[in-house]
């Protein structure tokens, strides 16, 4: 069960950090006034200017970090503990 959530954890930073990416590569092809932003089917802004964009592309960058870490936290974590005989100490 806990394999599910790392590996659940790393998908989700693995999106976080392709849309970061999505949003440092769109910022000098961007006519008009701004872009629509979603993640994941939800829109999170209708028209972001865009002196916006990088903040946006850097919010999504930084925020992959965070699954990654709590993944890699909950994976060495996961090493069986040793059942110790208390009574032989």
């Amino acid at each position: 069960m806990k394999w599910l959530i790392v590996i659940l954890l790393s998908i989700l930073s693995i999106l976080f950090l392709e849309k970061g990416i999505e949003l440092w590569t769109v910022i000098n092809h961007v006519d008009g006034d701004g872009i629509g932003i979603s993640f994941i089917g939800m829109s999170i802004s209708e028209r972001v200017l865009i002196e916006s964009i990088p903040g946006y592309a850097l919010g999504f960058t930084i925020a992959s970090l965070i699954p990654i870490l709590v993944a890699i936290n909950l994976a060495l974590r996961l090493k069986p503990k040793k059942n110790m005989d208390t009574t032989n100490i």
